[in-house]
């Protein structure tokens, strides 16, 4: 026995050994792999293509600085350090815009890929390609040189991301799979993705369509969407020059589906609700557009239900309210939570600025593109926010009874197109796609295999509706030297149209809101349902022109303000859109601004103060609905007093107020619609058409809307949900936070920054190497410090019975946000402040992997130095690339 026991003691040793062993091995592995995917950012490399040296500056932020001879050579590196910082994040995003995912992940992402084939984003971006300015192609393709040049240098060295989905595919080992070459068109594809994102309404006409069904009345549906608020800013109003010929009065009501219906009496074809087929099939080609954004890091929010609450803020302030006496601009575009951060900051210089080459610029890009999408130069600086424009319309297709080949259009059978796809998957067989064209789209009911004996539906949509010139757009703002240029730099833009707002060196500010952007035939027609093919009485006639789009310059107000509020009011003579952001993040930003120049003139503390503010205008029409409630729990009775108690309206993350009236808003808001929408309301509750529509009925107890539905004996009062709302949201935090002084906001509200692909694979080791977080987050839906959560987490999946709904824990988990913040003040260019929502690197480990997230999280920034005295002076890493002549 004692021998026995020996040999059992020995036998341990040497599995605890060789666990050790194998531990250090793996360790060892990862290290190198690691270490040999960190980017070289001194010294000198040999780069082929390149026709003289190119030197890349980078600050202690790790924000690099091109400088160049020529645009070639300048564009060139940016490819180089793209690559070097985020190839995978690149990789990912190309294969996402060509509909390609299923080669590097298997089935699991089919269907994105039968979404992105089916509506053809490859294929416009080929025609968007063509149409380039000789002087961009070639950019383009420099760019796209500087890209291969890093991949040749680093095949069978690649990251892990690369190894691990290699091993996985079967297509790598540990040096990672083989990469294709880059092309100008992953370039220009990437352009879809992101107009994709930012247009409308394709998921809301399908909400409407849905909810038309259950709700059994198109005007109940409409309830669920609120008209703008009469006393919430518009922001290029009629009678304001370049307001677009509306020129009447300033201010008045903004159009909105209900309006439009009130004014014009029902059109028929527009407000019908067609029969629909299978109602999850169509939640699920709805909810597929999400998902192939939030792979991309460009989370587009939750639901299906319109107004995403993935909000942005920008403005521009004159000279006669600022303190220094010269223009200032301030912007946050929100997007999705990702890591890393869809931004890379960086600045373009030519050593001498001229017509041949003309670049000094500084800003944000995305990996995968070249030039500088927001920022400035020496004389303007510019910034974005969304307009949610109405480009997406789907159309009713009929078939020939005489002929399925053929489709009923204005009296006449037209052939449908037909092309084939086939799907690579990988550690699968390869999928065929047929899509059928017509003349609004290809028909989106074969996304679906559920959907093949449904009802047609075809999808029209701009960005694949002739050419669009947004990238050489953009790459003129990058030169422009004053509005008239700025201004005329966006006549090819397409898509996604956005509300620039510009501010220059000699104290001018001013707007431009360009796109393309259709006109109905039939006025009726608010873009809001699907209308009929048919008849060919709702056909696009063309889009708004370019010189009827509003733009501003040097308003008399000395200020300009966006935050996805409505952009035109109902005396502009073209639908825009009809569902806006409700308009608090506006108002709250004005109503700040008019406090800082109250105190001597706005400066860019003041406005990178205001980036951070967490007020909740809404909250006080909600609080409201307080004064009569009966909670029958003593939590539920401490939430109403904490409500009552928080005046501040602020959500900073100790928070005891701003976590009881949000935990009680979403429970009344679920109180309000579960019963009536069933399995809608999870596509609908937390948008902030929700909002609006819980405050509009607050003033209407009489409402059948607070009846709840699934009680058939007695009929509830508005104040028995509130109260009810009370008591269920005190239990929720009682259960999964004890006691109450731990119901903080950051208790709920938690920020995680994770890859969107490996890093959110439910495999431990992988998200530990490539995510970070949580934090506890400071800001709201709604606040200027706009973050947004997936409501419909909470809820049942009605499409996958083992899915488990998350409680109030995880309910508030961050999936939209600022995802960069500027400020600067155009007398004072080295002064610019700037920061993004993780680092410069995609590499984990990297310095500069994540390095920013405290930075962003309390409302700090960096310096953005512009001079080339200052980017020297900033300077701690300087690399020389250099031409390589070996010969190949």
């Amino acid at each position: 026995m004692q021998r026995l026991g020996g040999i059992v003691k020995r036998l341990a040793w040497i599995a605890l050994v060789l666990a050790i062993v194998l531990i250090a091995v793996a360790t060892g592995v990862l290290g190198a792999i690691t270490l040999r995917s960190l980017p070289q950012t001194t010294g000198s490399l040999a780069i082929a293509g390149l026709d003289k040296s190119v030197r890349i500056d980078r600050d202690a932020s790790g924000i690099a600085w091109i400088e160049a001879d020529t645009p070639h050579d300048l564009f060139l590196a940016q490819g180089y350090v793209h690559a070097q910082e985020r190839m995978w994040q690149m990789e990912v995003w190309r294969h996402i815009s060509s509909g390609r995912l299923s080669e590097l992940f298997g089935s699991s992402t089919l269907g994105e890929d039968r979404f992105v084939r089916t509506l053809g984003w490859r294929a416009a971006a080929e025609r968007d390609l063509e149409a380039l300015a000789p002087d961009t192609r070639a950019w383009v393709d420099a760019y796209a040189t500087g890209v291969n040049a890093w991949l040749a240098e680093h095949r069978g060295n690649l990251g892990l991301a690369f190894v691990v989905t290699g091993l996985k595919a079967g297509i790598g080992g540990l040096g990672g799979y083989d990469p294709e070459p880059w092309t100008a068109l992953d370039t220009m594809a990437w352009q879809k993705v992101q107009a994709w994102q930012l247009g409308d309404n394709f998921d809301g006409e399908i909400f409407r369509m849905l909810a038309d069904a259950q709700l059994g009345d198109p005007a109940r549906t409409d309830e669920l969407f609120p008209a703008y608020g009469a006393d919430m800013p518009v922001i290029t109003p009629g009678g304001l020059r370049g307001s677009g010929g509306a020129g009447r009065t300033a201010g008045g009501p903004v159009p909105t589906p209900a309006a439009g219906a009130a004014e014009n009496g029902a059109a028929t074809a527009v407000r019908a609700s067609p029969a629909v087929g299978d109602p999850a099939a169509w939640r699920d080609v709805a909810a597929l557009s999400g998902r192939v954004l939030r792979l991309a890091g460009l989370d587009a929010g939750d639901g299906i239900a319109g107004d995403h609450q993935v909000g942005s803020n920008n403005w521009v302030v004159g000279p006669s309210k600022s303190a220094t006496k010269a223009a200032l601009l301030a912007n946050d575009p929100h997007l999705g939570i990702a890591m890393p951060s869809v931004w890379f900051m960086n600045g373009l210089r030519c050593r001498a600025v001229a017509k041949a080459c003309p670049f000094d610029v500084v800003g944000v890009s995305f990996p995968g593109v070249p030039g500088v999408i927001l920022g400035h130069n020496a004389r303007i600086a510019w910034g974005a926010t969304n307009v949610g424009p109405d480009v997406q319309d789907l159309f009713s297709i009929e078939t020939d009874a005489a002929n399925p080949l053929t489709y009923m259009h204005a009296g006449k059978a037209l052939p449908f197109l037909i092309h084939h796809e086939t799907i690579k998957v990988t550690g699968g067989e390869p999928v065929d796609l047929v899509v059928r064209e017509t003349i609004h789209g290809p028909i989106v009911n074969g996304v679906d295999d559920r959907l093949d004996d449904a009802p047609l539906l075809a999808l029209h949509w701009i960005g694949t509706d002739g050419v669009d010139g947004t990238l050489e757009s953009l790459l003129r703002v990058n030169t422009a030297g004053s509005f008239e240029d700025f201004h005329a730099a966006f006549k090819g833009y397409g898509s996604p149209s956005q509300n620039f707002v510009y501010a220059d060196v000699d104290g001018h500010i001013g707007y431009v809101l360009p796109g393309r952007i259709p006109i109905r035939a039939d006025p009726k027609d608010h873009g809001v349902r699907i209308r009929s093919a048919s008849d060919g009485r709702h056909d696009w006639q063309g889009t708004i022109p370019f010189d009827d789009l509003p733009w501003q310059l040097d308003p008399p107000s000395g200020l300009i303000v966006t935050a996805n509020n409505a952009a035109v009011d109902a005396s502009y003579p073209h639908v825009i859109a009809a569902d806006w952001d409700p308009g608090y993040r506006a108002k709250r930003v004005t109503e700040l601004l008019d406090v800082a120049i109250a105190d001597g003139g706005v400066t860019i503390r003041d406005s990178r103060e205001i980036q951070s503010d967490t007020a909740l205008l809404r909250a006080p029409a909600i609080v409201s609905a307080l004064e009569d409630a009966e909670p029958t729990t003593a939590d539920g009775a401490l939430l109403a007093d904490r409500i009552r108690a928080w005046r501040s309206l602020d959500c900073p993350t100790e928070s005891l107020g701003c976590a009881a009236y949000l935990a009680f808003e979403y429970r009344l808001i679920r109180g309000l619609f579960d019963d009536e929408l069933g399995r809608l309301a999870r596509e609908y509750v937390g948008q902030g058409s929700s909002w609006e529509a819980t405050i509009a009925l607050l003033s209407k107890p009489d409402s059948p809307w607070w009846d709840d539905t699934t009680t058939a004996d007695r009929r509830e009062t508005r104040d028995e949900i509130v109260s009810a709302a009370l008591d269920a949201a005190g239990k929720e935090l009682r259960a999964a936070f004890g006691e109450p002084d731990r119901w903080t906001w950051g208790s709920l509200h938690t920020t995680t920054f994770r890859e969107a692909t490996l890093g959110s694979s439910g495999i431990g080791p992988l998200e530990w190497y490539l995510d970070k977080g949580p934090y506890p987050a400071p800001g709201a839906a709604g606040a200027i410090n706009n973050t947004y959560y997936r409501p419909s987490r909470a809820y049942p999946d009605p499409d996958d019975p083992t899915y488990v709904p998350v409680g109030i824990a995880g309910l508030f988990e961050v999936t939209n946000l600022p995802s960069y913040r500027l400020a600067i003040d155009m007398a004072d260019l080295d002064g610019a402040r700037i920061v993004q929502t993780t680092g410069q690197s995609g590499n984990p480990f990297d310095t500069h992997y994540g390095d920013l997230i405290d930075d962003w999280l309390h409302g700090e920034s960096v310096p953005l130095p512009f001079t080339p005295e200052a980017v020297r002076d900033a300077s701690v890493q300087v690399l020389q690339l250099v031409p390589d002549a070996t010969p190949r």
